[in-house]
């Protein structure tokens, strides 16, 4: 039985082979979307006219059943369809982040570094929060992983606190999480706080300021996000702004002091935390996910 798992981005696509829930080594290729009209044209870019009979789809965004279109390109997934020009294979879609809350069982020890030390409760749910384009988090528990629109969600007081003290009134220009911890929030941030336009990699190696707010914020959203989802299993974060902010020499020690410490018998204060290194973690959790069909 030939499985293929995506990934698909706003500007790249993942695709790979997989067998037995896991990647098949040397089989993962990456393609340009803008070379693309459309995604079913890099499914065939990369199997070449070789039968299909499972295929799972990654996809940053909500996912409605069995069908999607991408808010940042004009592409949009339909199972069925997929299924019959494949000539009736299994499709499947998932959103990214519930794709990497599926590979977390399954990710090696250097996929993922340290940021913050700390004991995993033995068969606890993990939060995987994605930091990047947009914003969401998923939650891992076991096979099963629940999704979220959590990016869509208003600001927790604690974390309008931290940009009230340092903006006054211009905080109530940031309504919802992703408004401010998405890219294009961090860049917002750093105009509100008197800095010029520039890049969202510029901003976090660069402007100290903007990112001693950012950082703050984000350490007063995880201590909301802790008693909402009680990630006694550890807290991921992934995306290329995750890996850029979580990995300053600083942030390790903001969200370990954020750390919930006084009640649920200290549970709540060994809670550790990664940042997800790997980048074709969602094509690992598209893998698993089509060996639990």
């Amino acid at each position: 039985m030939q499985s293929v798992v995506a990934d698909v981005g706003g500007t790249n696509t993942r695709m790979a082979y997989s067998q037995g829930g896991v990647l098949v080594d040397g089989s993962v290729k990456w393609f340009r979307n803008d070379d693309y009209p459309t995604f079913a044209d890099v499914l065939d870019d990369f199997r070449q006219g070789a039968a299909v009979d499972r295929l799972c789809v990654a996809i940053a965004g909500p996912v409605m059943p069995g069908h999607v279109r991408l808010t940042n390109r004009d592409w949009s997934f339909d199972a069925a369809q997929l299924g019959a020009a494949l000539g009736g294979a299994s499709v499947r879609i998932i959103n990214d982040l519930a794709a990497v809350g599926h590979a977390l069982p399954y990710l090696s020890s250097d996929a993922v570094v340290p940021v913050v030390a700390g004991r995993a409760a033995p068969g606890g749910q993990a939060l995987v929060v994605g930091l990047g384009t947009g914003f969401n988090v998923s939650v891992a528990h076991g096979s099963g992983v629940m999704l979220a629109e959590e990016g869509h969600t208003g600001l927790p007081i604690g974390v309008y606190r931290v940009l009230q003290a340092h903006l006054g009134d211009k905080a109530a220009a940031f309504e919802t999480v992703e408004q401010l911890f998405a890219g294009a929030g961090l860049r917002a941030l750093h105009r509100a706080l008197g800095g010029a336009e520039m890049p969202s990699q510029q901003i976090v190696t660069q402007a100290a300021e903007t990112m001693a707010v950012y950082v703050a914020a984000l350490a007063a959203l995880c201590r909301d996000m802790t008693f909402q989802f009680m990630p006694l299993g550890g807290i991921y974060f992934n995306g290329g702004l995750a890996r850029a902010v979580v990995g300053l020499p600083e942030t390790g020690k903001v969200l370990a002091a954020a750390r919930v410490q006084d009640m649920f018998e200290g549970t709540l204060s060994d809670i550790p935390m990664w940042i997800v290194t790997d980048d074709a973690a969602a094509l690992a959790g598209c893998a698993a996910c089509l060996d639990q069909v």
